[in-house]
């Protein structure tokens, strides 16, 4: 029975492993940030300098936006497997993570948001229409499918 408790104990630290993946998800989080402000100095730049090309400073703008969605996912994934797998943080309830279904559904929900974006960075871009015709498709699709993973709940 010794053997026995001594495993259970080890098996239920071994948890803990989950918090490399929060700590990367967050030191993602930081980078991706800080990458997103080069992005909009960028875009301010271009804004300054290429009064000629309003759509190159759109453009610059877009990319800097999909920066920012994509380092949240990074923070709302770091977040969530912390309280899920190692414990609860003094957050607030837009971070908080009540389960994996809600954290998968918030993820899904942001990724999505970085999908529309990527189509916006095209459709300034003024693409050929049947460029346009299959990244919209495409955008459709992958929100659709989005969409349905992030509603989808194993039954309990």
């Amino acid at each position: 029975m010794r053997g026995a408790g001594a495993m259970k104990r080890g098996l239920e630290l071994f948890r803990y492993i989950a918090a490399i993946g929060a700590v990367t998800a967050l030191l993602l989080s930081v980078t991706t940030y800080l990458w997103a402000l080069s992005k909009a100095l960028l875009f301010v730049e271009t804004l300054l300098t290429a009064s000629t090309n309003p759509d190159a400073a759109l453009v610059k703008l877009y990319e800097s936006v999909d920066s920012i969605l994509i380092a949240t996912v990074m923070l709302i994934v770091g977040y969530g497997l912390w309280e899920l797998f190692v414990g609860d943080l003094n957050l607030p309830p837009s971070l908080t993570t009540l389960s994996f279904d809600h954290l998968k559904g918030r993820t899904a929900g942001t990724l999505l948001l970085v999908i529309v974006v990527r189509f916006l960075e095209v459709l300034v871009a003024r693409p050929e229409p049947d460029e346009l015709l299959a990244v919209g498709l495409s955008v459709t699709l992958i929100g659709a499918l989005l969409f349905a993973f992030s509603n989808w709940h194993r039954p309990q």
